[in-house]
C-alpha cells in the first residue's frame, strides 16, 4: 500500500509550501506598510504647507535649525505651531519673538536629489481657519487672505496670504498648516497677535513735549499694537522735529515689553562743539555771542542759518557760512563756523568849496570793527575859512557790560548855516548856527529772545546852541527870533522791528515811538515836550521787488526853540525841495516807494546788484498856534541804490513845483 503513502506526503508538501508563501507575503506587508502610510500622509505635500505628521520612532524628523531672534517685543499669549517651518517675511518694528519652528520633510513641488520629482494633483481648500487670534476678529484676518473655500491649493498664493497677514502690523508672525480630509484639505493660518498697548512712554525728547510726540505717533492704549502704524508714526515725530528746524532728530528705537508698554526713544541730535575758523582781526567772542546755540543744544538749522545772518549784517565779513561735522559719539554733531573777513576801516580826506563857508576841508576816521571787539568809532574833523573847526566823536557798544543792551555815546562841536524860507522861496536868507553838546543813550530788548523784535529806549541829550551872522549870503530880518540857550532833556523810546534785514529790507515793518522831554530842572533854558511816530512797513511783490510805504509824524507840548523845530526839505523827507525849506511845531510826511532790480528792465540785463526806485512824497509843517491844519506839498521822483562794503549807497533825484533836486545818501532810508 504504497501509492496512497505517496499521496499523502504530496499533499503534505502542497500545504507547507502555501503556508510558506503566505508567511513571505505577511512579512513583506508588514515591512511596506510604514513607507506606504509615510507616503500617503505627508510625501504629497510641500514642506512649508504640509500638516504636521507625528514622526515615527523608526523615522525620526530631522529638527531644523532655531530662528534668529527678533527685536525685543514679546506677546502676551504666544502660539507655538506644530507645524512644519513657517513662512516669515522681513519682521516690523518692534517685532516679536516666536518659538523655533518644527521638523521640515522633503516636499515633492521641489526636486529633492536622488528622488524623480512627483506630479501631485491640486487639492481643493475646503476650510480655511485662523487660530491664534485673540483681540483681531477672525473676519478681520479672513479678509485679509485671498485663500478662499473651493480654490485650489495653490503654493504661492499661501506664502503670500501670510505675508499679508504679517503686513497688517497686528501679528508677530504668522504660519500656515494644511491638514488632510476626504473631501479636499483644510488650510489653517496660525498667528501671534502684537501686545495691546497700555501705555506709551518717550524718552530722549527735551526740545518736544511729550503729549505732543504722542499725539503724533498716533498709538492708541488698548488696542493691539500695529507696527505699520508705528512706522508711520515715527515718520510722524521726525517730521515734525524737522520742520521745527531740528533736522537731526530722530526715532532711534521702539519697543514693547510684555506688559504692553510701548517705549519710544529719540536721539535729537546734539551739538557737541562749536568751532570759529577764518578769524584774524575780530576776537572769537564778538562771533559767539551772535550765535543763538551752543554745545550741549539740539541742532536745529533755523537757528543756525538766523545766526549766520546776524553775523553778516554786521558787516564785519565778506562771507559767512556754516559746516556740521560728526562728533565724538553718535548722535553729535561739531558746528564750525567759516568767516571771511573784509575791512571795517577807513580814513577820510576831502577838500571843497561852499558859498556859505569858502574853502573846507574834512579828515574822518571809521570803524565798525574796533579793535576786533566789535565796537564801531567815528571821528572826524572839519575846518573852513570862515567858520572854523568842528568835530564830531561817536561811538557804539552793542553789548553793554557783556549784556545785550547797547550803548551809544556822542560829543561835537559843529558849525552849520542854515537857509531859511520862512519869508517865502524868493527871499531866503541864512545864519551862523553853532552847537556844543553830546548824548548818551541805552536800547535794550524788551524780552530775552536773541531776535526779539522789541526794544525800549532811554538816554539824556545835552546842546547848547548860539547864533550869528553869516559870513555870507542875505542876513535875517531885524525882526527873526533866535533862540539861544542849552537844551537838557530826557530822551525815551520804544521800537518795533520784524524786518527781514535791517540793510535792505524785503518784508516786516519798523515802528519807533519817541518821547523827548526838556526840562529846566536838568539845568536846560527851555522846557517843552516833543512826540514822534515813525512807521515804515515793506511788501514784498516778487523777486527783487519790494513796495514801501512810510509815515512820520511830529508834535509839540508848545512852540518849540529854533534849533528844535520840525523840518522838511531834502534827503528822506520832501525829496523835491531844497533843505529846510519847510519848518514848524508839527510836521506830518507821507511816502510811497517801489523798489525794483534794474537788471528787470530793457536793455539792462547784465546790471545785476542795482536797484532801481520810483518815489512820491507829501508832507507839511505847521507853527504850534495853526494846530494840525496841514497843507500838504507834493513831490515825486526816480532814485537808484547799490549795496556796498559800508552799507547802501542811494541817489535820488526829485521834482517838485519848486524845482529838482539831486540827493545823495548812504544808510537805510526808513
Amino acid at each position: 500500500m504504497t501509492a496512497p503513502r505517496d499521496d499523502t506526503r504530496q499533499g503534505r508538501l502542497r500545504v507547507l509550501a502555501t503556508v510558506a508563501c503566505l508567511a513571505l507575503l505577511l512579512g513583506a506587508a508588514s515591512v511596506l506598510a510604514p513607507a506606504l502610510t509615510g507616503l500617503s500622509a505627508a510625501q504629497w505635500m510641500p514642506p512649508l504647507l504640509r500638516a504636521q505628521a507625528t514622526p515615527t520612532p523608526t523615522q525620526p524628523a530631522a529638527p531644523a535649525p532655531p530662528a534668529a531672534p527678533a527685536a525685543p517685543v514679546t506677546p502676551t499669549s504666544p502660539v507655538t505651531p506644530t507645524a512644519a517651518p513657517p513662512v516669515t517675511p522681513a519682521s516690523p518694528v518692534p517685532s516679536v519673538p516666536v518659538p523655533p519652528p518644527g521638523p521640515a520633510a522633503p516636499s515633492p513641488f521641489v526636486p529633492q536629489p536622488g528622488v524623480p520629482p512627483q506630479v501631485v494633483p491640486p487639492q481643493r481648500v475646503v476650510e480655511v481657519v485662523i487660530q491664534g487670534n485673540v483681540h483681531v476678529p477672525t473676519e478681520q484676518v479672513l479678509n485679509t487672505v485671498s485663500t478662499k473655500v473651493n480654490d485650489p491649493l495653490n503654493e504661492e498664493k499661501v506664502r503670500n496670504d501670510v505675508q499679508a497677514i504679517l503686513a497688517t502690523g497686528l501679528f508677530a508672525d504668522a504660519v500656515v498648516r494644511l491638514e488632510p480630509l476626504p473631501e479636499g484639505v483644510r488650510v489653517i493660518f496660525i498667528v501671534v497677535e502684537n501686545p495691546v498697548v497700555t501705555s506709551v512712554v518717550v524718552r530722549g525728547n527735551t526740545v518736544k513735549p511729550t503729549d505732543v510726540i504722542v499725539k503724533a505717533l498716533g498709538v492708541q492704549t488698548g488696542q493691539v499694537l500695529n507696527t505699520v502704524a508705528i512706522r508711520e508714526g515715527a515718520r510722524a515725530v521726525e517730521k515734525l522735529y524737522q520742520d521745527a528746524g531740528y533736522i537731526l532728530a530722530r526715532v532711534s528705537d521702539v519697543a514693547v515689553s510684555d506688559q504692553g508698554v510701548l517705549t519710544v526713544t529719540l536721539a535729537e541730535g546734539r551739538i557737541e562743539a562749536v568751532k570759529i575758523e577764518g578769524l584774524h582781526k575780530t576776537k572769537d567772542f564778538v562771533v559767539r555771542r551772535e550765535l543763538s546755540f551752543g554745545p550741549g543744544d539740539v541742532f536745529n538749522a533755523n537757528d543756525v542759518n538766523a545766526s549766520l545772518k546776524r553775523l553778516f549784517q554786521l558787516q564785519y565779513f565778506s562771507d559767512v557760512k556754516a559746516q556740521p561735522g560728526p562728533g565724538t559719539t553718535p548722535d553729535t554733531v561739531d558746528v564750525t563756523i567759516i568767516v571771511t573777513e573784509q575791512k571795517t576801516a577807513s580814513v577820510g580826506f576831502g577838500v571843497g568849496y561852499y558859498t556859505t563857508a569858502g574853502l573846507e576841508g574834512i579828515l574822518s576816521y571809521r570803524d565798525s570793527d574796533f579793535g576786533g571787539n566789535g565796537q564801531s568809532v567815528l571821528a572826524q574833523y572839519n575846518s573852513s575859512a570862515l567858520n572854523g573847526g568842528g568835530y564830531t566823536l561817536q561811538f557804539h557798544e552793542p553789548y553793554f557790560e557783556g549784556t545785550r543792551t547797547a550803548m551809544d555815546l556822542q560829543i561835537y562841536n559843529v558849525v552849520s548855516i542854515p537857509t531859511d524860507y520862512s519869508l517865502g522861496l524868493a527871499n531866503p536868507f541864512s545864519y551862523n548856527m553853532y552847537q556844543t553838546g553830546g548824548s548818551a543813550s541805552f536800547a535794550q530788548p524788551l524780552t530775552g529772545k536773541r531776535n526779539s523784535p522789541y526794544t525800549l529806549s532811554y538816554g539824556l541829550k545835552y546842546v547848547n546852541t548860539t547864533f550869528g551872522q553869516p559870513y555870507v549870503g542875505t542876513n535875517p530880518p531885524a525882526n527873526f527870533v533866535f533862540t539861544p540857550g542849552t537844551v537838557t532833556a530826557l530822551v525815551l523810546g520804544a521800537i518795533e522791528d520784524t524786518r527781514d534785514d535791517p540793510l535792505d529790507p524785503t518784508t516786516g515793518e519798523h515802528v519807533t515811538l519817541s518821547l523827548e522831554s526838556a526840562l529846566t530842572a536838568l539845568g536846560g533854558n527851555f522846557t517843552f515836550q516833543k512826540y514822534e511816530l515813525d512807521y515804515a512797513r515793506f511788501f514784498p511783490m516778487g523777486p527783487g521787488t519790494t513796495v514801501v510805504g512810510h509815515a512820520h509824524l511830529g508834535a509839540a507840548s508848545g512852540p518849540l526853540p529854533l534849533q528844535e523845530q520840525y523840518y522838511l526839505g531834502g534827503q528822506n523827507t520832501l525829496r523835491g525841495y531844497a533843505s529846510g525849506r519847510f519848518r514848524g511845531d508839527d510836521m506830518v510826511l507821507l511816502t510811497g516807494e517801489y523798489h525794483f532790480p534794474i537788471s528787470n528792465l530793457p536793455l539792462l540785463h547784465t546790471f545785476t546788484g542795482l536797484t532801481g526806485i520810483v518815489f512820491a512824497d507829501a508832507g507839511d509843517t505847521e507853527p504850534f498856534s495853526k494846530g494840525f491844519n496841514f497843507t500838504p506839498h507834493y513831490d515825486y521822483g526816480l532814485g537808484i541804490a547799490i549795496k556796498t562794503g559800508f552799507g547802501p549807497f542811494r541817489l535820488d533825484y526829485g521834482f517838485s513845483s519848486e524845482g529838482n533836486q539831486l540827493w545823495i545818501s548812504t544808510g537805510v532810508t526808513f
